[in-house]
Formats: structure tokens, sequence, C-alpha cells
């Protein structure tokens, strides 16, 4: 469980597309006592549509001129491929992917200059997906999501900041089976102990680890979605 002194005074900024994420780990984070901004937006303004940023959002700027830096940046996206992504039409697939990881690599890009050492990013992959696109196109965004994780690691950890990556791991529905047979993972739990992984990897307890997937039980009606690699 989080406990409350665990990100005193960390300044974190939560961006990307999964709102309904980003509310739950403010919720979270903030009772573990970092200062949170949220900026998150649609799938429509992602792919193309008229901005809709969550009311209360802060972009990087705003979040910088706020807080006076930026100690945690969780990216909680790409969330899922845009709807209508033909399996057979392999360029529609590619444009795809490169629009659903644009968000990630401009936020993280707005956000490093108030980045220093000690500082840690989070992104996460297909955490909360409702699984609309094909397999192989879902296993290629998660596949693009852990190769930036793991190239920013190396890059960053020059700067002594940390990146890391939060997967949707196997569920606790005892129904959901894959080749390796049934999950069973315990009794539901409920946020703090869900996300305390992102506690962990914002807070200085994780201070060693970097470029690394952690994979949180989910109740997910799907399990394959955990098998990304």
């Amino acid at each position: 469980m989080s406990g409350p002194a665990r990100l005193e005074r960390r300044k974190v900024l939560i961006a990307g597309e999964d709102a309904s994420l980003a509310l739950r780990l403010r919720a979270v984070l903030g009772r573990a006592g970092a200062v949170v901004k949220v900026h998150t937006l649609s799938e429509a303004t992602v792919h193309g549509g008229r901005p809709t940023a969550e009311g209360g959002a802060a972009t990087p700027e705003e979040a910088l001129a706020e807080l006076g830096g930026i100690d945690v940046l969780i990216n909680t996206g790409p969330a899922d491929l845009p709807r209508g992504v033909s399996p057979s039409a392999p360029q529609d697939v590619e444009r795809a992917l490169a629009e659903s990881m644009s968000l990630l690599v401009t936020s993280t890009e707005a956000a490093l200059p108030a980045m220093g050492p000690g500082a840690s990013i989070i992104n996460t992959v297909l955490y909360s997906s409702p699984s609309r696109g094909t397999e192989s196109a879902l296993e290629a965004l998660a596949g693009a999501v852990l190769d930036t994780t793991q190239g920013w690691a190396e890059v960053l950890a020059r700067r002594g900041i940390r990146v890391n990556a939060v997967a949707a791991a196997p569920t606790r529905n005892s129904t959901a089976t894959s080749q390796a047979g049934p999950y069973l993972l315990g009794a539901p739990v409920d946020d703090d102990e869900e996300l305390d992984v992102f506690v962990y990897l914002a807070s200085q307890e994780s201070c060693r680890v970097t470029g690394s997937i952690l994979g949180v039980s989910r109740d997910l009606q799907d399990a394959r979605l955990a098998q990304v690699r």
C-alpha cells in the first residue's frame, strides 16, 4: 500500500490518452504525498481531432511554471489503436502506430527540460486497452512502447533520469486462460494496491531501477493483452 510520505513533495505530471487511469493515479499519488498535475487528451485529439484536454489539466510548460520542475512524468498511453484500423491494410496500421506513439514522444520531449537527476519517467503498455485493434497490431504497439522505454533508459541514465514501464499482466480472473492455463492471482484489490507499482517507480525506493517492464495483475477479460512479447 502507498504510505503517506513515500512521494512527499514529489512533483508529478500525468500525460497521455488514458484519462480514467490518470484520475485514479492522481488520487493514489496524492495520498502518497505527491503534488500532481494532469494533462490527458482524448483519442480524437491524438488522431487529428479538436483538442479536448481534461478539465483542470496542465501542459508540461504550465506544470513547470506552477511546480517549479517535474520529478515524475507518467505517460498514460498510447492506450490503444484508433477505431477502424484494418488488419488487411498495413499502411493504415503503420500510420496508426506512428500517431499513437506521437503523444508519448512529444509529452516526454516537452517535460525533459524540467527534469533533473533523480527524476523518473513511467510509460504504460496498453494498461487500460479496450482491445479494439488486431492482436498483431496491438503487439506491435506494445513492442514500440517497450523498445522506446528501454532506449530512453539507456540514453537518459547519463542525466540521472530513470525510465520504466508498467504493463497489464495476467489477470486474477480464474476463467481467463492461455496456453499456460488459468491465472489465479487472488481476490480483487483497491486502487492503492493495484497502482502501487506507480508509487514505487515514482519514489526513491526504485532509485536503481531503470529500463524495466513491471507487470500488474488486472481484471481484464482477455489475458492475451498481457502477452506483448
